[in-house]
């Protein structure tokens, strides 16, 4: 039986966890499955460009409307150095999501523990719940938390909230998270919202995987270089796909100017 359910609705992809007897804990499996489907989406970009379809616009992951994910699934730990190795298959994760050339939102409900935290905040933007309850218990299971995705949650939680999470192991509602941390909706909207959000954007894929690249150094507090940025940035403002996204903005402009006049 399948950890994930993958679908698609119009343009947008959706993962959802489907552990219901494990609180849709992640395991090794769980996150392989999710990383498939990632493919899948991923690949319809390229199948659109070749048939004129629409292709995926945006990639949706949730989990139930009672629980998101419990976290790293403790039964398949072993208390040693070999948990080393789901630390590394969710990190590849997270960066797939984080670079992805998809936009990639997390609607939250209900619980969202450990790496379903790290989870959820490799994705662009978090919808989540004002009842969700997040926590990351990692100082009480006598860990140091992978120091990657601690930066990421350092940068995209911020230093306050991370340190409320992890080291004085508190629970925190998704009311509690501070301004742009994510975007909190009343429980029982979050997908829809997420869903809204996703219809409503337009972007092309090799400049969306492009500005996600430069964010997430950003993220990374990485010395920043704007040339080394440039070559790339020229490359895509010479495209044809660029000049065709340009000429249409144009006749659009050009086609509410003149209903208005």
């Amino acid at each position: 039986m399948s950890d994930v359910i993958g679908s698609v609705d119009g343009s947008i992809w959706q993962i959802r966890m489907d552990r219901p007897e494990r609180a849709n804990a992640l395991r090794r499996e769980t996150i392989r499955q999710i990383g498939a489907v990632l493919n899948r989406a991923e690949g319809s970009i390229s199948d659109a460009a070749r048939d004129a379809d629409a292709g995926a616009a945006g990639l949706l992951l949730t989990g139930s409307p009672r629980a998101f994910s419990a976290g790293a699934d403790l039964s398949e730990l072993t208390g040693t150095t070999d948990d080393l190795g789901f630390d590394d298959e969710l990190e590849r994760l997270c960066r797939r999501l984080t670079l992805s050339p998809l936009p990639v939102v997390a609607a939250v409900e209900g619980p969202c523990y450990g790496a379903a935290l790290d989870l959820a905040w490799a994705c662009d933007v978090v919808v989540v719940s004002d009842e969700a309850l997040l926590a990351l218990p990692s100082t009480r299971l006598g860990i140091l938390y992978n120091p990657t995705s601690t930066a990421r949650l350092h940068a995209r939680l911020g230093s306050p909230t991370v340190r409320r999470l992890m080291v004085l192991q508190q629970e925190l509602p998704g009311r509690e998270l501070p301004p742009g941390a994510a975007v909190v909706v009343r429980a029982g909207t979050t997908v829809e919202t997420a869903r809204s959000m996703l219809e409503a954007q337009s972007s092309d894929p090799e400049a969306t995987a492009a500005t996600k690249a430069l964010l997430a150094s950003l993220d990374r507090g990485e010395g920043f270089d704007p040339a080394e940025w440039q070559p790339q940035r020229n490359a895509l403002l010479a495209s044809p796909a660029r000049r065709g996204a340009l000429e249409a903005r144009r006749a659009a402009i050009s086609k509410d100017q003149g209903e208005c006049s």
